[in-house]
């Protein structure tokens, strides 16, 4: 079964914070870790492959959207 690859800029449009998401990958691919119940299949049953779709796919809340707003840069 094909299915495409992870797209970063679907990510960018779904969390427009590009440092957040390797964050909310990793925070998730440790939860999964700690044995939670992955919401989506892969191929290769990485975790971080995992995490990735999840996020892709809408799956992934993240909880303080307000606190990401620090890490857009105040360029001028």
């Amino acid at each position: 079964m094909f299915r495409p690859p992870i797209n970063y800029d679907e990510l960018l449009k779904r969390l427009p914070y590009k440092y957040a998401i390797p964050m909310a990958v990793a925070r998730r691919a440790e939860a999964l870790n700690d044995f939670a119940r992955p919401t989506v299949r892969t191929d290769d049953g990485n975790l971080v492959s995992i995490a990735l779709k999840e996020l892709q796919m809408g799956r992934i809340v993240i909880k303080n959207e307000e606190m990401l707003r620090v890490l857009i840069p105040d360029v001028k």
